[in-house]
């Protein structure tokens, strides 16, 4: 069985999910309304409820064996992330999907490493995510911005 997985944060990063996912097909970009992007007190990216807000990202295919991956990397079992299906737009030709997305249980705003960052934000450059949000992305690098 296949499952449409949304990723907003390291796992946007080609190499990443190439080692943790081989054979896991990328899809369109996708956008997610009424959530807002962070990095939770464990340094980590997360998504929050927001009215206004929206979430940039790109879509996967995965088969189980890749969910079962993703589960232990995101660390479903340790109560680090916790699973939904959410419904989100494709940015080209805006058809609905549905799609799974990982959600930090931590509610917390933190600081990323640098290391961390860098692989959101090269993930983010690589599947062509628009300028300002990849702006939106680096304002983490130090901490919450000013209007989180």
């Amino acid at each position: 069985m296949k499952t449409v997985y949304f990723a907003y944060g390291s796992n946007m990063n080609l190499g990443q999910m190439a080692d943790r996912c081989p054979g896991s097909v990328i899809g369109p970009l996708a956008r997610l309304e009424g959530w807002s992007y962070f990095i939770n007190g464990r340094g980590y990216a997360g998504i929050e409820e927001r009215p206004g807000g929206f979430v940039l990202g790109c879509l996967w295919t995965l088969d189980e064996g890749h969910v079962a991956s993703l589960d232990r990397y995101e660390g479903v079992s340790g109560n680090y992330y916790s699973k939904e299906t959410l419904e989100l737009e494709e940015l080209e030709g805006a058809r609905r999907v549905s799609a799974l997305v990982y959600l930090s249980v931590d509610r917390r705003h933190g600081v990323p490493t640098p290391r961390y960052q860098g692989v959101v934000v090269s993930g983010a450059r690589e599947i062509g995510l628009p300028a300002d949000y990849l702006a939106l992305l680096e304002s983490w690098a130090d901490g919450p911005p000013c209007d989180a």
